[in-house]
């Protein structure tokens, strides 16, 4: 009788030694294959806009597909964009014929040959930026979180709406194998009733040193670095680590956060439990700063999403939890499946007859980059015109809100219930304060 341990245990066995087998060799799969000289016609152009995460995309897309080209680096920092430029001539001689460098995003954007943008600057500049290359004609990679606030995060499905560009964002752990295999592992049941998602991500929680407000170096564009945030001296604490300060970004909760929240919810739709769509009807956080931390978004938080039959728990902590330092587990009352970028494993329950309820899976330990696939689900929806990627802004605006949701439940020591038709809280005109942004002008222009 083929039973569900049977399956898993021959999935398992499929999953060590054959099925996957070809992806956890040297070879990874950012190598690409031997691949034919590409039509002119059959080419994408790329610029990127943020040359730090913005080049690792950059590099996927690349090193994978034969028929992508960069013609277009952009950024305020000359320094990094100029030995970014050297580096990508050197390892992609032919793919950066044309390159030219930009030091503003809105002249890059006037270059008619650009056919995709890949967005990766601080969190604060993606809404606008978002919004220029849509409005330009172009097609859009969206680094993660997608936004740096709700309002900006419904901002960004409208105008998706509105212009129905080719957009995917960096959330590419959907497009990893290790995800892709944890989701035949779900949908074959082998967890029963899944009760409980963890989210979680272990890092150091000991203050940072506050750093003195100093010159702006000659290399750095700072006024256009802050863009539509508040005016600021220039900090270099600050400009290095701006994830960790609320005017540009939000923690590890918007950053890490993000990731596993999406990938919770992969596995949760695979489940038929939840479609992605449907908002918890609650969300609490607790967190800790060191009250002599320089950084403002705090280093440790639990975040709970209720659900009617299922809650979702982000944790960010120092310890390691199932032996990782990061990831997803799915829990459920026979198997709890863990999964992250090094692999995924499933670990049984005991039954009252005590004996397992399936066979214990451990795939390799051994990371895999998803980047390369990711990229080129979005370059040949490029080619072929489909604005269905693998990852649309609609689903990375979801992880978004609710990680946002949690921040804002935080900082307003309240219980929230998010209301996505009305976009603002339910009774609670405090957490509303937090839904958007004031922009500086002239970047203030998009709410209009």
């Amino acid at each position: 009788m083929n039973t569900r341990r049977t399956f898993i245990k021959n999935s398992g066995m499929l999953a060590a030694g054959l099925g996957l087998s070809h992806l956890f060799t040297e070879e990874s799969a950012a190598t690409p294959a031997v691949q034919k000289k590409p039509a002119t016609s059959d080419r994408v152009n790329l610029g990127v806009i943020g040359v730090g995460m913005g080049c690792s995309d950059l590099r996927g897309a690349l090193s994978a597909n034969n028929w992508a080209h960069c013609i277009a680096l952009c950024d305020v920092d000359k320094n990094k964009m100029a030995s970014q430029a050297e580096t990508f001539k050197k390892d992609f001689p032919e793919q950066t014929k044309q390159l030219q460098e930009y030091n503003d995003f809105r002249k890059m954007l006037e270059n008619k040959n650009i056919d995709g943008i890949i967005i990766a600057t601080p969190d604060h500049w993606h809404t606008y930026i978002f919004h220029e290359t849509l409005k330009a004609g172009k097609a859009a990679y969206i680094e993660k979180p997608v936004a740096n606030s709700i309002s900006e995060c419904n901002k960004l499905m409208e105008w998706q709406a509105k212009y129905k560009r080719v957009v995917t964002t960096g959330l590419w752990q959907v497009s990893q194998p290790y995800f892709i295999r944890a989701f035949e592992i779900l949908k074959t049941g082998v967890l029963g009733d899944v009760f409980k998602v963890h989210v979680f991500l272990c890092n150091g929680t000991s203050p940072r040193a506050a750093v003195a407000d100093e010159p702006t170096p000659d290399y750095l564009d700072y006024e256009m670095w802050l863009g539509p945030a508040p005016d600021r001296p220039y900090n270099s604490a600050r400009v290095r680590g701006w994830r960790s300060f609320w005017d540009y970004g939000g923690g590890q909760q918007t950053d890490w956060g993000v990731h596993w929240i999406d990938s919770a919810f992969d596995g949760l739709k695979v489940l038929g439990l939840n479609d992605g769509k449907t908002y918890p009807k609650s969300v609490v956080s607790s967190a800790y700063k060191h009250p002599e931390s320089f950084n403002e978004t705090p280093p440790c938080q639990t975040t709970i999403f209720e659900f009617d039959k299922f809650h979702v728990v982000w944790e960010q902590q120092v310890a390691h939890l199932y032996n990782r330092d990061q990831g997803v587990a799915w829990i459920g009352n026979n198997a709890t499946l863990v999964c992250n970028r090094e692999g995924l494993q499933l670990i049984p329950q005991k039954g009252r007859d005590g004996n397992l309820t399936a066979d214990p899976i451990d795939l390799p330990r051994k990371y895999v980059d998803g980047i390369p696939a990711h990229t080129k689900n979005w370059l040949e929806c490029i080619r072929n015109n489909n604005i269905q990627t693998v990852s649309p802004v609609e689903k990375g605006a979801f992880a978004t809100i609710l990680a946002h949701s949690a921040n804002i439940a935080f900082r307003t020591d309240s219980k929230l219930t998010y209301d996505p038709s009305s976009q603002k809280f339910v009774n609670n005109a405090a957490a509303d304060a937090y839904l958007k942004p004031a922009y500086r002008k002239p970047w203030d222009s998009i709410w209009t």
